[in-house]
């Protein structure tokens, strides 16, 4: 299996972890909404760096070598880069208290509303059409 392969794998993984955040809004479970969104988002920006063979960190938190290293390879305008960059970074910080709520004791589910899911789902399919369009126009 080439880099190529396991990217588009990790693309595919990510659009269907996007299918399971829409079905979680339609349910108004916000805060599953926000950790699927991190979950794909991860996941496609990590089969981006599979693509082109760069090293990424085993941690959720992306965006120093999002800019760092895909800025090597002028994929994007640095606008393109610094979004995708904050979107990845943004779903990372609201991941842990999607899951067990926040430090003051707040449940999760009560952390974030639908305008929050609608728009980590917006951002989401962006970064994944994003992403999906520099890897097949790299080819192979």
């Amino acid at each position: 299996m080439t880099n190529k392969d396991r990217a588009r794998a990790f693309i595919k993984d990510a659009a269907i972890i996007l299918d399971e955040a829409s079905l979680s809004l339609q349910h108004a479970h916000y805060h599953r909404v926000m950790r699927k969104c991190q979950e794909a988002v991860e996941l496609a920006v990590k089969g981006l760096f599979k693509s082109f063979g760069i090293e990424y960190p085993k941690s959720h938190i992306l965006g120093r070598v999002i800019r760092k290293e895909l800025a090597k390879f002028a994929l994007f305008d640095r606008e393109v880069l610094d979004r995708i960059a904050y979107i990845s970074d943004s779903l990372a910080f609201d991941r842990e208290p999607a899951f067990y709520g926040s430090i003051e004791g707040i449940p999760a589910a009560e952390l974030y509303d639908q305008a929050d899911a609608a728009e980590a789902i917006e951002n989401t399919k962006w970064i994944i059409a994003t992403i999906e369009k520099v890897i097949s126009e790299e080819g192979n």
